[in-house]
């Protein structure tokens, strides 16, 4: 009896919410091909950082490349001199800091970004700083977006990238020093949402007023999936660049959460990521880098 009244107080949950959510999804229906064409920017970046001053400008030159029009930084406690390397990208009107003291403040960076951004965008995509969206295919990602305007969010694989070997920082650029990565069975999925659609951001996946999320082959991406599709879209994420980079990444601190991390897990884990070798963003990243500067 007990379990049945369970069942029948869920049930009930959910049909008010879907009816309290019933003007919000009519509206967005009716007012969402008005507003995705009035958007300034056809894809843009949120993303929350600390002490990533030596990385910034390579990530924003990239994914200035594939497509990305204007950045949401969110500068999290950085004492390195980041206001330095950015200052060139906020003259040309690419970049836009956000001062956010928020211990664990990744999640609700994301929400206050999406919120300022819904009139903006018609795509937002939460990665890192050491996380590199592209195509193996195309340099200019957004065209490809384009086939996926009746979804709320593309969900992007991605796959881990070790030290390979590396014990201090090469002077190479990171998608040149960083070759090695786990099996593809390790893996994960960041999104790039529709703004107007998400109600609660997360890391990796999100929800939305009307419909889910997928990735570039429409399925949902679910942790019994063990093979991710990478063939239109990916991410590499140099989840530890040299093993000195490594230790400066465990000593700062999660953007996700409070507290300091565990260094041995670290390691031990980054030794696990250095399986299989893997160029296919390099025909991309030497593109970007041979283009005349925009």
């Amino acid at each position: 009896m007990r379990g049945r009244d369970l069942n029948w107080l869920g049930r009930t949950r959910a049909s008010l919410r879907l009816a309290l959510r019933a003007p919000v999804h009519a509206t967005l229906r009716l007012c969402e091909p008005y507003r995705a064409a009035r958007t300034k920017h056809e894809l843009a970046v949120c993303a929350i950082f600390r002490e990533e001053a030596r990385f910034l400008d390579e990530w924003i030159s990239f994914h200035v490349g594939v497509g990305v029009t204007h950045f949401y930084l969110y500068d999290n406690f950085s004492t390195d001199n980041f206001n330095d390397v950015l200052e060139p990208w906020i003259e040309r009107g690419y970049v836009t800091v956000t001062v956010w003291p928020v211990a664990g403040g990744q999640v609700a960076a994301y929400l206050h970004c999406a919120r300022r951004a819904r009139g903006d965008c018609r795509w937002l995509a939460f990665i890192d700083i050491d996380e590199f969206l592209f195509s193996p295919s195309i340099v200019d990602i957004r065209p490809i977006l384009a086939s996926y305007a009746d979804l709320p969010a593309v969900e992007v694989w991605q796959v881990f990238f070790g030290s390979g070997g590396h014990v201090s920082r090469p002077s190479l650029p990171v998608t040149e020093s960083y070759v090695m990565r786990a099996p593809l069975t390790r893996n994960s999925a960041k999104s790039i949402v529709n703004p107007r659609m998400i109600y609660k951001p997360g890391i990796h996946q999100c929800k939305y007023w009307i419909g889910q999320g997928g990735d570039t082959s429409r399925r949902a991406v679910t942790r019994d999936r063990t093979m991710p599709v990478l063939d239109v879209l990916r991410i590499n994420h140099y989840w530890s660049r040299s093993l000195e980079d490594l230790q400066i990444k465990a000593t700062r601190g999660d953007a996700a959460m409070p507290g300091t991390r565990n260094r041995d897990w670290h390691f031990e884990f980054e030794k696990s990521l250095n399986a299989e070798r893997d160029e296919a963003i390099l025909p991309i990243a030497r593109a970007i880098r041979g283009a005349p500067a925009r």
